[in-house]
């Protein structure tokens, strides 16, 4: 029943939700991340999506988009994951933006970040 759940929301709003409650226990729970990180592989029977990495990055998806609106879910959580590992704000911005509205493949976009766009444009 829970796949069922997590099937009827987008991957993007899931991970986001996710992350908002780690963020939100995190001054009240110890090592949430571990904690959510053991439940809901528990929960969900999915321990390679539920890793401490990947909680970490839900944490930080929610840290680095608060307000989650539904154009968001037209980028991938593979997407996402990248653009959290820029470090530069402009730079993931730019990037943002360009996923945002631009409909380009996981793969087209590790090609625009290798071959660095932002520092070209």
């Amino acid at each position: 029943p829970a796949m069922t759940i997590h099937s009827e929301i987008s991957p993007s709003t899931f991970h986001w939700c996710i992350g908002k409650k780690v963020y939100e226990e995190q001054h009240t729970c110890e090592n949430s991340i571990k904690k959510y990180s053991d439940y809901y592989s528990y929960y969900y029977g999915d321990s390679l999506l539920f890793t401490r990495e990947n909680i970490h990055f839900m944490k930080r998806f929610y840290m680095n988009y608060p307000f989650f609106y539904k154009k968001m879910n037209s980028i991938s959580w593979r997407q996402y994951q990248l653009l959290l590992m820029i470090t530069n704000k402009k730079e993931r911005m730019f990037y943002y933006s360009l996923l945002l509205f631009v409909s380009i493949s996981y793969f087209e976009f590790v090609n625009l970040l290798e071959e660095q766009l932002y520092y070209r444009i």
